[in-house]
């Protein structure tokens, strides 16, 4: 970049900054000025952006959101994991956060709008909607093939896998999944300590 004051010129080809990790945009993203800011936003993809924002402090996150066109903002937000928009938009004043909420897509929105009633000092605060639930007696490479059609496959952890009944049995970690045999059951890879359910 270059020096403070002046206009932001990008070193880097637009498609290098990928590979800059989200902490370190988040960095730049604070130190910047508010123009400094927009264009290193612009220069970036949607979710590079997001990335980058959800490793943000709250205080610096909330005036980038004020200081975005709404439908930038709302577009930015969106496109961040379902827990970290939800804790974003409850940092907004109430105007503001409804009208991110009617700038984005109806079923983001929707969902969205469900984790904010949540407390966020809840268990339901602080959860995800990215999952993936199978159950114990899917095989490995189903798994993984239910993961390949994921478009937010980058957003997953794990998968949570089931009894018949739909109760939760344990997850599994995408490493445990990808060096399974793909013929194994996932009720093979789950073991102590079981998780603790309410």
């Amino acid at each position: 970049f270059s020096d403070p004051g002046e206009p932001v010129r990008l070193i880097r080809a637009n498609n290098e900054l990928r590979r800059v990790r989200p902490g370190e945009l988040a960095d730049l993203l604070e130190e910047l000025g508010r123009s400094q800011r927009q264009e290193l936003l612009n220069a970036l993809d949607a979710e590079t952006a997001a990335d980058a924002l959800e490793e943000m402090e709250s205080d610096e996150l909330v005036v980038l959101l004020r200081d975005a066109e709404p439908e930038q903002a709302a577009a930015l937000v969106a496109e961040m994991e379902p827990d970290e928009a939800a804790d974003a938009l409850r940092d907004l004043d109430e105007q503001t956060r409804a009208e991110l909420l009617a700038a984005m897509p109806d079923d983001i929105a929707g969902v969205l709008t469900d984790l904010l009633d949540y407390d966020e000092k809840t268990a339901g605060g602080a959860m995800t909607t990215n999952i993936l639930l199978l159950e114990g007696e899917a095989s490995v490479a189903e798994a993984r093939r239910r993961l390949r059609d994921r478009e937010d496959v980058r957003d997953i952890d794990g998968v949570l896998v089931v009894d018949s009944d739909g109760c939760l049995v344990d997850d599994v970690h995408m490493i445990e999944l990808f060096t399974a045999e793909p013929d194994q059951r996932l009720r093979d890879l789950t073991r102590l300590p079981w998780p603790v359910t309410v």
